[in-house]
C-alpha cells in the first residue's frame, strides 16, 4: 500500500480522492435511507397500535398510520428534555395547543433535514468523481441547506409566536373593559372569561382563546394558577403584572372591578405613550434614507455645471498645448 497526495495505491489499484468523495456521498445517501426504513419498520411492528386496532376491527396497517409515522419521523432526531420544554413554550406562545404539535414540528424539521441530505448525496453522485470541484460545492451545498431546514422552522416559530404576543397585548384593553362591565353587571370573574372570549373571538382570537384556557384552568386548580399559566405562555410584562393583580385580588378577596378598570386605563396610556415615542422617533429614522436620496442630486445639480465647464476647459487646454 503507497500513500501519495492524489489519493491512496492498493496493489496495482489507485483510489483517488475522486472515488473517496463519490463513497461520502454513498454513505450519505444510505444513512438517509436508513433512517427512513427505520422509521417504516418502527410504524409496522406496534403491538398497542395492532391490538387497538384489533379490538375496533379495523386492519392494523390502516389505524393510525399518519400519528405513527409523525411520532417515528419525530424520533429520528433526537431531542433533550431541556430542549423540549423550550420547544413546548415556543408552540404555545404561537398558539399551538394540540397534543401532537410537538411531534408534527419535529417531524416536520427532521423531514426537511434528511431530504436535504438525500438530494444532496444523490447530486453528488450524479456529478461523478470526474468532477470534484462540483462535487464538494454540491455537498457543501448540502450541508448548508440541511443547516437551514433545521433552523428556519425554528426561528418561523419563534416570529409567529411574537406576532401573536404583539396581537394579544392590542387587545387586552378592550378585554379588561368587557371584564370589568361584566363584573359590574353581576357575573363572576370565570363567568366573565367565559361570556368575553366568546365575544372576542372575531374581532381578537388569540386573546379570545387564552381567555377560555384560562377559564378551563381555573375550573381544574384555581383561578390564581390559572393567570399563573397564562403569565407563562405570554411572557410579557403587562400579563405579568395582570397575573399579580388577579393573584392579590383573589387572595385578599378584595373587589377587583376598580382594579382591572385601573389597570385597563394604565395599559392604553402605555399604549398611546408607545405610540407617541414611535412617531416621534420615526422622523429622526426617515432623516438618513431622505439624505441619502437628496445627495446625489444636489451634488449633480451644484457640480454638474462646474465639472462641464472643467472639463471643456482642459479640452481646450490640451488643444492649444497641441498646436503650440
Amino acid at each position: 500500500m503507497n500513500f501519495s497526495l492524489d489519493g491512496i495505491t492498493v496493489g496495482s489499484y489507485s483510489i483517488g480522492a475522486l472515488d473517496l468523495l463519490t463513497a461520502a456521498a454513498f454513505a450519505l445517501i444510505g444513512a438517509a435511507v436508513f433512517l427512513f426504513f427505520q422509521a417504516y419498520r418502527r410504524l409496522q411492528n406496534d403491538p398497542i397500535r395492532e391490538r387497538l386496532a384489533a379490538a375496533a376491527g379495523e386492519p392494523a396497517w390502516m389505524d393510525g398510520r399518519p400519528s405513527a409515522l409523525t411520532e417515528s419521523l419525530a424520533a429520528q432526531i433526537p431531542q433533550t428534555r431541556i430542549d423540549n420544554g423550550i420547544l413546548d413554550q415556543d408552540l404555545r406562545r404561537a398558539g399551538y395547543y394540540k397534543p401532537t404539535a410537538r411531534n408534527e414540528y419535529l417531524a416536520i424539521r427532521n423531514s426537511m433535514v434528511i431530504a436535504a441530505v438525500i438530494i444532496a448525496g444523490i447530486l453528488a453522485v450524479f456529478a461523478g468523481p470526474e468532477r470534484q470541484q462540483l462535487s464538494m460545492q454540491i455537498l457543501i451545498g448540502g450541508v448548508a441547506v440541511a443547516c437551514l431546514a433545521w433552523g428556519l422552522p425554528r426561528i418561523y416559530l419563534k416570529m409567529q409566536g411574537a406576532a401573536r404576543v404583539r396581537r394579544i397585548q392590542r387587545s387586552l384593553p378592550d378585554a379588561l373593559d368587557m371584564i370589568t362591565m361584566c363584573l359590574t353587571g353581576g357575573l363572576s370573574l370565570q363567568d366573565s372569561l367565559t361570556h368575553v372570549s366568546r365575544e372576542l373571538y372575531f374581532a381578537h382570537p388569540d386573546l379570545a382563546v387564552e381567555l377560555l384556557i384560562v377559564r378551563q384552568q381555573a375550573d381544574m386548580t384555581s383561578l390564581e394558577q390559572a393567570f399563573h399559566q397564562f403569565s407563562r405562555r405570554i411572557d410579557t410584562p403587562e400579563i405579568q403584572s395582570m397575573t399579580a393583580l388577579m393573584a392579590h385580588s383573589q387572595r385578599l378577596g378584595t373587589d377587583v372591578v376598580n382594579p382591572i378598570r385601573d389597570y385597563a386605563d394604565g395599559v392604553r396610556l402605555k399604549r398611546r405613550q408607545t405610540a407617541d415615542e414611535r412617531a416621534s422617533k420615526a422622523g429622526v429614522k426617515m432623516l438618513f434614507p431622505l439624505a441619502m436620496c437628496l445627495v446625489p442630486s444636489v451634488f449633480i445639480l451644484l457640480w454638474g455645471p462646474a465639472v462641464l465647464e472643467l472639463r471643456d476647459f482642459l479640452q481646450n487646454f490640451s488643444i492649444g498645448s497641441f498646436n503650440i
